[in-house]
C-alpha cells in the first residue's frame, strides 16, 4: 500500500518519551526522523535503556541495496560491545532508511530478517526493525522460514 504520513510529525521532544509497543517506536522514530525523503541508504540505530526510553544518541551506517552478512556481523558485534557499557536490559532499535516511494520491499524484509537473525547469533537484544523512504515510516517484519 502507498501512502504519505497523514499524521503529524510529533515533536522531537517526545522522542524520548517510554516505548511500551512497536506502534510507540514508531512514533519515536518519526519524531526523531521529521520530514520523510532520504537521499542514501543508511541504517540507524538507537540505544534504549531499561526504562523503555530511548538514550539521546543515533549512530548510522551507510549500506546497500542488500544485506550483506560480515557487514550486519561487523555492527552487531560493535553493539554487543557498547551494550556492555550500558545498563543491563539496554536493547537496540534499527531503522533502515532508503530514497523512493513504495510499501515494505523483499530487500526490506531480507534486512529485517537478516538483522534479527545475527543480532540473535550475537546476543544483541532488538527492538521491531522499521523501514522509512520519502512516504512512510513501517515496521518491517522478518521472514521466518516455514516448517516443511
Amino acid at each position: 500500500m502507498n501512502h504519505r504520513e497523514l499524521l503529524p510529525i510529533p515533536h522531537i521532544e517526545t522522542a524520548t518519551d517510554p516505548v511500551h509497543s512497536a506502534a510507540d517506536l514508531r512514533q519515536r522514530w518519526r519524531a526523531l526522523m521529521g520530514p520523510l525523503g532520504f537521499g542514501e541508504r543508511l541504517l540507524r540505530f538507537a540505544f534504549m535503556g531499561p526504562d523503555r526510553c530511548l538514550i539521546k544518541m543515533l549512530g548510522d551506517v551507510e549500506i546497500g541495496p542488500a544485506p550483506k552478512r560480515p557487514v550486519i556481523e561487523n555492527l552487531m558485534s560493535a553493539l554487543r560491545e557498547l551494550l556492555c557499557d550500558m545498563e543491563s536490559n539496554s536493547t537496540v532499535a534499527p531503522l533502515l532508511t532508503r530514497p523512493g516511494p513504495g510499501g515494505i520491499s523483499n530487500l526490506d524484509r531480507q534486512w529485517s530478517t537478516m538483522l534479527t537473525d545475527v543480532a540473535a547469533e550475537f546476543g544483541v537484544p532488538i527492538e521491531p526493525v522499521f523501514r522509512a523512504n520519502d512516504e512512510s515510516l513501517v515496521q518491517v517484519e522478518p521472514q521466518f522460514e516455514r516448517a516443511r
